[in-house]
């Protein structure tokens, strides 16, 4: 072999590419693109459970304010009846309204700023395409110009019922129902029928996530009630007061025959001396 083909021969080796093959490189794409897609998988997969838990805790908040609201509400009625815009009486309680599901007046409106206002609070609620609103008025009594603050509550709210406990014991769906403030043999009070607040308020409200929740609400005047009862189980203060007048007699007695007892300590021959008191008291 000459030397020329030996040098062409060593040049041929010297410049033959170096490198992956066609089937490594496509190997090499696979299992990156394997690697790549479980990668992502797995990416999404937290990325969609963060949102389904931060969208849950965010309704479950709603769901917690909305029935906050509810219970500062409904636990504060009182029997506060005020006028409308056109100067008619509303009761403190009245679900007849054609506008609004339920509205009333309510005390504790809490007033950190100091402003010029009363602490009582006239409050509606009402459904309107699944959305739970709340209403409130700056005055109590409207004018023509009283507009309401509306708050959204709650959305996808299926269904928002009132019940009402009366003087029966019987759940009613209006307030005032028939014949509240007219007790037979009294004479009819006109504000009565404004004034009369339910025993309690029954709140049912559905909603697709959570179902069906229930929830009763006590008046301020049933659990006056209550205590008053539980205080005096006879229902009078007759027994305590002759009670107490014995207790005071005794004492009296008591007093009275100490009185003596002193007296007569006070003189050595205390029995002689009344003795004489009773015999000798002719001369």
């Amino acid at each position: 072999m000459s030397r020329y083909g030996l040098d062409r021969s060593r040049s041929a080796k010297t410049l033959r590419p170096s490198g992956f093959t066609l089937l490594e490189v496509l190997i090499a794409i696979s299992i990156t693109a394997l690697v790549g897609l479980g990668s992502w998988q797995l990416l999404n997969s937290a990325i969609k459970t963060y949102q389904l838990s931060q969208k849950s805790l965010q309704s479950l908040g709603a769901l917690q304010r909305a029935q906050l609201n509810l219970s500062r509400d409904f636990r504060q009625i009182v029997p506060r009846a005020i006028r409308d815009e056109y100067g008619d009486y509303k009761p403190a309680l009245d679900a007849k309204d054609n506008f609004y599901s339920v509205e009333f007046s309510r005390i504790g409106w809490r007033n950190p700023l100091q402003e010029p206002r009363s602490e009582l609070q006239r409050v509606a609620y009402e459904l309107v395409d699944g959305d739970l609103l709340r209403h409130h008025w700056k005055v109590m009594d409207r004018a023509q110009d009283s507009e309401p603050v509306t708050r959204r509550l709650l959305t996808e709210v299926e269904a928002f019922e009132l019940s009402f406990l009366n003087e029966s014991n019987a759940w009613v769906d209006e307030w005032p129902s028939e014949g509240t403030g007219a007790n037979a043999g009294e004479a009819l009070d006109t504000m009565s029928e404004y004034t009369t607040l339910p025993k309690a308020v029954r709140v049912v409200l559905s909603h697709p996530a959570y179902g069906e929740i229930t929830r009763i609400f006590e008046q301020v005047n049933y659990l006056e009630n209550i205590m008053i009862q539980a205080s005096d189980p006879n229902g009078d203060n007759s027994g305590d007061a002759n009670n107490n007048g014995t207790n005071n007699d005794n004492s009296n007695q008591q007093n009275n025959s100490g009185s003596g007892n002193t007296s007569d300590d006070g003189f050595n021959a205390g029995g002689s001396v009344g003795t004489g008191d009773q015999t000798g008291g002719g001369p």
